[in-house]
């Protein structure tokens, strides 16, 4: 994350594909004098991606993607995280009486012509924050793009304070998890999309950003996709290879290590029995406070990450994991995961940190995920 980059989501139809590009960060900031946010949001300006399914992701170094949805008839407008860590859309309503909701626009459900709702509940319990709601049905538009009878969530509870930061009006959940109506399972239902697939191109600057539903968008990778198995039923979760740190083997991952590939998680979490040793490595060292710090110019002569996938070798630079602030401070993009082992293997997250450097494509229909190299 290097400048600010939230993202807002224009829809446009473009050889079969249905794009979303981002906005700039002027209308970012416009909307937040609007909202009377602004002030806010400077003075909270921080890291907070301890766990696995991280929300309040606002902060001066992009690394959350954020989008503008609209829900109802007539249309009322929210921001919503895109999330391939979890599964349900949820917007915050005029059922919440938290703390959290206060700041945000509400879901007026008795203000929509298409709203309907069998009363059912749900909770959900996040690495970082819970809440509780109601579940309902209504439509819900991009750009150009309308779903009718999309599965949403509305806020009734959000304890504490891990939702309360402006812009954080909801999360769009894209799992690759069966029975819980994502709003891509409603596309393919409703036959929006030509294909199976979305993608994801993750900008480091203040512009450019852009998530494809029913395809790839050339124009943003080259050469071939490198695809990886993924469970299915699973938050896109993959098994690699292998792990080298300048292109040496760390023999971590020789019986393999199991990931996920969540855009929700703004950094990349490797399994908490390597961290310290692998930061010690790369120059990371300590301040009073346990966090880990970089001096700046690891970013550009520091060691190469290497992830081994199927056979394909992707390098991760260390520009990508030492994060420069507005400050000229530079911190980690890598922390540790919240377990050791999944199915028996150290367990990685490969959060935004890991995603901007390639061209990620999730594939329902063959349940697979895949990586290019940028344009």
């Amino acid at each position: 994350m290097k400048h600010f980059i939230l993202s807002l989501l224009c829809l446009a139809f473009a050889e079969g594909l249905l794009r979303v590009p981002l906005s700039s960060r002027k209308s970012i900031y416009e909307e937040l004098r609007n909202r009377g946010v602004l002030e806010d949001l400077i003075k909270h300006r921080q890291f907070s991606a301890d766990n696995v399914y991280t929300e309040n992701l606002i902060n001066q170094q992009d690394m959350s993607y954020f989008g503008k949805i609209s829900v109802g008839t007539p249309a009322q407008n929210f921001y919503v995280h895109f999330d391939t860590g979890s599964t349900t859309l949820w917007i915050n309503s005029i059922y919440c009486k938290s703390h959290a909701c206060t700041h945000h626009p509400l879901f007026n459900p008795h203000k929509s012509s298409t709203y309907y709702s069998n009363g059912q509940q749900f909770s959900i319990k996040y690495g970082s924050g819970s809440l509780t709601g109601v579940i309902g049905y209504d439509t819900v538009s991009m750009g150009e793009l309308t779903v009718t009878n999309q599965k949403i969530g509305l806020s009734v509870t959000e304890p504490g304070s891990n939702f309360a930061r402006p812009l954080h009006d909801g999360i769009m959940g894209l799992a690759f998890i069966s029975d819980q109506q994502t709003i891509v399972d409603t596309m393919i239902q409703e036959g929006l999309i030509e294909e199976p697939v979305f993608a994801f191109y993750l900008s480091g600057d203040s512009e450019g950003s852009e998530a494809v539903f029913g395809g790839t968008d050339p124009a943003h990778y080259q050469g071939e996709i490198h695809w990886v198995p993924v469970a299915q039923h699973s938050h896109w979760q993959l098994v690699f290879d292998g792990f080298e740190v300048n292109h040496v083997s760390t023999g971590w991952c020789n019986k393999g290590c199991s990931a996920i590939v969540d855009t929700g998680t703004s950094l990349l979490k490797a399994p908490p029995q390597y961290v310290d040793k692998l930061l010690s490595h790369l120059g990371a060292y300590q301040d009073n406070s346990g966090k880990y710090l970089f001096d700046c110019s690891v970013a550009r002569s520091g060691p190469t990450l290497t992830f081994i996938m199927n056979g394909a070798h992707l390098h991760l630079p260390p520009s990508a994991y030492v994060l420069q602030d507005s400050d000229g401070h530079c911190s980690s993009g890598i922390k540790h995961s919240s377990a050791k082992y999944r199915n028996g293997l150290p367990y990685w997250i490969l959060g935004d940190v890991f995603l901007r450097q390639f061209y990620s494509v999730f594939d329902q229909g063959n349940g697979r995920v895949g990586f290019a190299k940028l344009a």
